[in-house]
């Protein structure tokens, strides 16, 4: 018999069919063990609490607050920075204690966890950005509190919101893009970390011995 040439194209598909036959018998007996069957996407998992996260990151957030209301005065720019800072915290303190008043100890995939870091973090980040403003409406509301004209604090508000209101008419659009998308990649992050932290609930699949015997009584029975 003659020499079977490995380059032949047949031989190259046995091998590459035979190979692939290995792999998927592979899966199906990780599958039937339960080790990578499902998906991690799809795996199931009991959301923890997160009391003890969300009053941490609020006294943070107040703490930026008080310093940027007594410090930093409304035209700076590290007032500006500083303000988008601080809003960003506030709106995801808002989000983190929403989140741990529906959802703590409740069950889910790790897909819908995802989903709604997702929503969460797109409606904090456009929030961001108006919250930010409404900082430095109050901090230069405050600056002339103390100014010789001794003005209040509501209608000086008003004013420093319709200035800058008008001021970043153009470039506003911008902003809430921009903020929506850091706030979709801070909410994915923020879903993995809970995710990571999170007890994975096993799910219960049926044997094949015991559906077999369900049968077979049901059989009986008629």
């Amino acid at each position: 018999m003659g020499k079977i040439n490995s380059g032949n194209p047949i031989c190259v598909y046995l091998r590459l069919s035979a190979v692939a036959s290995c792999f998927r018998f592979c899966g199906a007996g990780n599958t039937l063990r339960g080790e990578p069957g499902v998906a991690r996407s799809q795996e199931t998992i009991r959301i923890p609490r997160l009391r003890a996260v969300v009053v941490a990151l609020a006294i943070l957030v107040t703490i930026g607050l008080l310093v940027f209301l007594q410090r930093y005065r409304g035209a700076d720019r590290t007032a500006m920075a500083l303000s988008l800072l601080t809003g960003g915290g506030l709106c995801l303190v808002v989000a983190l204690a929403w989140f741990q008043r529906r959802f703590s100890g409740a069950v889910m995939t790790r897909r819908d966890l995802r989903r709604i870091g997702l929503r969460s973090g797109a409606v904090a980040g456009v929030c961001t950005a108006g919250v930010g403003v409404c900082l430095l409406a109050a901090r230069w509301a405050i600056d002339q509190l103390a100014g010789p004209a001794g003005e209040r604090f509501f209608p000086a508000f008003l004013r420093a919101l319709a200035a800058l209101g008008l001021e970043m008419a153009l470039g506003f659009p911008a902003y809430l893009a921009v903020g929506a998308v850091v706030g979709v990649l801070v909410g994915l992050v923020v879903a993995e970390a809970i995710g990571i932290s999170a007890e994975r609930v096993p799910s219960v699949v049926p044997e094949p011995a015991a559906d077999g015997e369900a049968m077979h009584a049901s059989q009986m029975e008629t």
